[in-house]
């Protein structure tokens, strides 16, 4: 049996071995390929115009080689045919790395051509790339129509993780949004209001707020293309504001001290905690500070379901070595957007 496993490794190739993304990746493979059956191996990296060798796939080989305790093939060419018979020929349990798919056009869009193409190298196709789902690509998209498909673990372990929040919620429940742009946490705002307890808000999105409440915010970063909408709901009171901030330049930065505090007695109460988002611009020190003293209080909660998400939040705090059994990271940002503003996943609806 040939497996086709679509898998994520859309990362910084300079720190490969110690990406949570990549462990979850390798721990996938592993499950797909232990019974002996053969593993094509199906990503992307990056958004590029046709072939780029610093967007090659190729990176992948050895630190999945090594990963997986056995030899990983890797086929630069897209010559469907000669692959087909490669791996048809192939000793069991053999893992292929196909090259960057995205240097094929036809990714980006639904293409069915390629899709054929692609159904001819397995008998079944496994999606476990949670973050793309929200896409329509060729890969998560056409070819599992083809194929008898199914998600693989990863994605079943974020949907299980979505759903725990969605459906059985500890309750209070508390959302932290944060981050430069407020347009894809909006849906998640509004699936939420009527459900939760709290949503604090920091960054653009807090400064949307406030702008919409009136308070005077200078220079500071607003999404104008959401402005109007948010005005709509801008009062609710489950809607906390910052009451405090750092400034600089006319510029709101990072939430203020007092917020931080009434933030973190929020927090404290909360029986499931979703932060997506930093609160401030965690680049410049020491504006990271509101990210860094919210992220100490969300992870005191020892008896909270805490799901935290998005690649600007996981970018802006360190990572525990050893993950607890209330603590859930996810891998996808615009898809754990999505699926929390209760909209459908493309890539899982194709499977379905």
């Amino acid at each position: 049996m040939t497996y086709l496993l679509r898998v994520n490794l859309d990362i910084n190739a300079s720190n490969i071995g110690g990406n949570l993304r990549f462990q979850n990746t390798l721990k996938g493979i592993r499950l797909v390929s232990k019974r002996s059956n053969r593993v094509v191996i199906l990503a992307h990296r990056g958004r590029p115009s046709g072939r780029d060798k610093k967007l090659s796939l190729k990176h992948f080989v050895s630190p999945l080689s090594k990963g997986l305790g056995k030899r990983v093939v890797f086929i630069n060419s897209f010559d469907f045919p000669k692959i087909a018979k490669r791996i048809v020929q192939s000793p069991n349990g053999s893992v292929f790395l196909l090259e960057n798919l995205r240097f094929l056009k036809g990714e980006f869009g639904a293409d069915k051509s390629l899709a054929k193409s692609l159904a001819t190298l397995g008998d079944r196709f496994i999606n476990d790339d949670f973050p793309t789902s929200h896409h329509k690509n060729t890969s998560n998209f056409e070819l599992p129509k083809l194929l008898p498909s199914s998600v693989g673990p990863n994605f079943k372990m974020e949907l299980e993780k979505l759903d725990k929040v969605m459906r059985h919620p500890r309750k209070p429940i508390v959302l932290v949004i944060g981050g430069a742009k407020i347009k894809d946490k909006l849906g998640v705002v509004k699936n939420f209001l009527p459900k939760a307890n709290s949503i604090l808000l920091g960054g653009a999105p807090a400064n949307t707020v406030l702008k919409a409440r009136g308070v005077h915010i200078g220079k500071s970063l607003y999404d104008q293309g959401t402005f109007s909408q948010i005005k709509r709901f801008a009062m609710e009171e489950k809607l906390v504001t910052p009451i405090d901030w750092e400034v600089k330049k006319e510029a709101i930065l990072d939430i203020g001290p007092e917020t931080i505090k009434l933030y973190t007695k929020i927090i404290q109460g909360a029986g499931t905690i979703v932060w997506n988002g930093p609160m401030g611009k965690f680049e410049d020190k020491p504006f990271d500070r509101g990210t860094k003293a919210l992220y100490r209080a969300i992870l005191a909660q020892k008896g909270a379901n805490i799901l935290i998400g998005g690649g600007d939040t996981l970018a802006a705090i360190p990572l525990p070595r050893k993950l607890r059994k209330n603590l859930f990271i996810s891998g996808g940002g615009g898809a754990m957007l999505t699926y929390l503003s209760g909209a459908k996943l493309p890539a899982l609806e194709a499977i379905k």
